[in-house]
């Protein structure tokens, strides 16, 4: 597994970049994977702009080696078969009425 360092800028270059690093096989993956915020760590907002709306512009992404052969943190969803509510504690889940 291989560390990246990716940057998704905004839809609005001048208020700002998100910065963060995936885990993953090869380049191609970990840009697929920094689609979904479950997979990126130590995300780092760099913007001027407080409004609250922020959209990607994918299309724009930077993705670069960071390291290879590395373990990835504890919980990396990109070699697990987790729900949505893997993170939420089980006693919390037996609480909810069954839908």
């Amino acid at each position: 597994m291989n560390k990246y360092y990716v940057k998704i800028p905004y839809n609005y270059v001048r208020y700002g970049t998100l910065s963060c690093y995936v885990y993953a096989e090869d380049e191609e993956e970990a840009m697929d994977l920094a689609y979904e915020c479950e997979n990126r760590y130590s995300e780092d907002y760099d913007d001027s702009d407080d409004s609250g709306d922020t959209e990607y512009q994918y299309s724009d992404m930077e993705c670069e080696l960071e390291e290879e052969d590395v373990t990835p943190p504890h919980g990396n969803n990109s070699n697990s078969n987790n729900t949505p509510f893997s993170s939420v504690p089980d006693y919390f889940l037996a609480e909810l009425p069954q839908l």
